[in-house]
């Protein structure tokens, strides 16, 4: 998304209007981003007004040399990072396979008749209740890897973090996540077994 460096200027002088252009252009995805983080409307919207409260404070530190958009989205993801609700999200592989190649599309079953569907959302119904009890680095990895798309070397520059700390963090929370899920469907072979293949 490119932020022409004219409402950037006017920002800077604090321009209302120039706000409102920016927000404008940003609100979509700085929903969908907070939406995907808290899994709960209200809680996205209280996250976005906060993110722009502080996107007003602080765009006078903006380099307007730079590229807007992941001084925008390093303010959303931290804002992300220090909302206090638990949050939950939609199913996500649990396997601790080749993670860089996973859509969260392949994450669910290849075949798609009537008794899978319904294996998939139990499943998917599971995961979302069982990833509150992820910390939140954890949740924000994997919402900047499967619903932003992000490499793992993208999500290291917005957290700074190392690249292997970023792959760390989502490896351990995909086996808490794998660990829970066993256990609340403990007796069920089928699905032990669809775990063991994801």
């Amino acid at each position: 998304m490119h932020v022409e460096a004219g409402i950037i200027a006017r920002c800077k002088k604090h321009d209302k209007s120039a706000f409102v252009e920016l927000f404008k252009m940003y609100e979509r995805y700085l929903y969908k981003l907070c939406y995907n983080y808290a899994q709960n409307e209200q809680d996205a919207l209280d996250i976005a007004q906060e993110v722009y409260i502080k996107v007003f404070n602080n765009i006078s530190s903006f380099d307007p040399k730079m590229p807007f958009h992941p001084w925008f989205r390093k303010i959303a993801v931290n804002t992300c990072l220090n909302f206090k609700r638990t949050c939950r999200y939609d199913t996500i592989s649990l396997n601790a396979g080749n993670e860089e190649d996973k859509t969260l599309e392949e994450t669910v079953a290849s075949s798609k008749d009537v008794e899978s569907e319904v294996f998939d959302r139990e499943l998917g119904r599971l995961i979302r209740e069982n990833l509150k009890i992820l910390r939140p680095k954890h949740r924000m990895v994997l919402v900047l890897r499967y619903f932003e798309g992000l490499s793992y070397e993208e999500i290291a520059a917005v957290l700074k973090e190392p690249v292997g700390t970023v792959k760390t963090n989502i490896h351990r929370a995909r086996n808490i996540l794998k660990e829970k899920l066993t256990k609340a469907m403990d007796g069920n072979r089928e699905v032990r077994n669809e775990l063991r293949i994801r």
